[in-house]
């Protein structure tokens, strides 16, 4: 009995031990955002140690297929020096000029040789797309696209990967039916996350904006729904190793507006962590955390209305990042640089290692 005891106690520590071996030994891909600003642009100096993939959001693409934009010659260089790999993003959200570019071949060609001169001339480590906004009915022209440019990247010896919206099932949900058919048909009915995912590299898929401009004032990525989401490439079969997670750095604030044009209504803005401390110590608001959602909220009185601030921390930060090294996933996409509580880069630092990619 007493070795059955000792034997049973043996086993649970080195089980425990091993557990946080394992935890400790997580390395994380640490994609990263960012924007054409100063902001942006700082944090990624000051912090790119941590980055694996810089993905500058600094492209369009048109109908036609003609992609423009650029890298700020500094975070080339930066990127270089610390070995950071460069992956910028492309992105269109207007639905008709989006339809217009998937049925037309001609396009299709015109972009994947854009994406290739470019990736030559300043030594990208590949392409992101990000076109949003795209009907459900162009969903296999979508897949069919991505197809295309990753073999011709793949070719080419160059990365691909894909910016998804967030979506908690292949269908729409239930509930608010009016609001979910419209997300379905115009928004998240476009992806074959599972093509896709086959197909390119990894995904980041997005599982921010849980609550929208159009809805009434909620977390940008509360818990339930975040880990609804990663069940939900789960349950599709989505290998760990091509799920790059999405991250929001960034926070909510609903406030009354009005113009000529709309009329009085509700809004948001999608803020910095320093301009919603800023709010918060103007109108003397004290912040109060959401247990079950795993984020900070708070609202004050304006003009007899009132204003809600939902606030993305370091605290809400960790708990998302805990959830992608438990399931030691390939890594997290971080929106945006610039935007963040600068508290997560030591904790980041002393949790895993950033993977860097040869």
């Amino acid at each position: 009995m007493a070795h059955s005891y000792k034997g049973c106690l043996l086993l649970l520590i080195l089980l425990w031990t091993g557990s946080r071996a394992w935890g400790q030994g997580y390395s994380s891909e640490n994609l990263f955002y960012l924007a054409n600003s100063r902001d942006s642009y700082q944090s990624f100096i000051r912090n790119c140690d941590q980055i694996s993939i810089i993905c500058p959001a600094t492209y369009s693409i048109d109908s036609v297929g003609v992609i423009v934009g650029s890298v700020d010659a500094r975070v080339l260089e930066t990127a270089k020096e610390k070995g950071v790999k460069v992956m910028p993003l492309f992105a269109n959200f207007d639905q008709r000029g989006i339809h217009d570019l998937l049925e037309d071949p001609a396009a299709r060609l015109e972009a994947i040789h854009l994406m290739l001169f470019y990736a030559m001339q300043d030594h990208f480590y590949g392409w992101q797309m990000d076109l949003e906004n795209v009907n459900f009915r162009d969903r296999d022209p979508y897949t069919s696209f991505f197809r295309q440019a990753a073999d011709s990247l793949h070719a080419h010896g160059l990365a691909i990967s894909m910016a998804i919206v967030k979506s908690s099932q292949p269908a729409p949900e239930t509930g608010n039916d009016a609001f979910q058919r419209y997300m379905y048909e115009n928004w998240t009915g476009a992806f074959d996350i599972k093509a896709i995912a086959d197909a390119g590299d990894f995904i980041s898929f997005m599982t921010y904006d849980q609550n929208i401009a159009l809805t009434p004032p909620g977390p940008v990525a509360g818990m339930p729904w975040f880990l609804r989401m990663l069940q939900h490439l789960i349950d599709l079969g989505i290998p760990a190793s091509k799920i790059s997670l999405g991250i929001p750095t960034y926070s909510d604030y609903w406030f009354p507006t009005g113009d000529a044009r709309f009329g009085a209504r509700s809004t948001r803005d999608e803020i910095s962590y320093s301009a919603a401390v800023d709010l918060m110590d103007r109108y003397q608001a004290k912040k109060e955390w959401m247990d079950d959602q795993q984020v900070y909220f708070t609202h004050w009185e304006e003009g007899s209305v009132f204003n809600w601030l939902f606030l993305e921390d370091a605290r809400s930060f960790e708990a998302k990042y805990q959830v992608v090294q438990s399931h030691r996933l390939r890594g997290i996409s971080v929106w945006l640089l610039g935007t963040e509580d600068p508290a997560i880069w030591p904790w980041l630092k002393k949790t895993a290692g950033t993977v860097r990619i040869p």
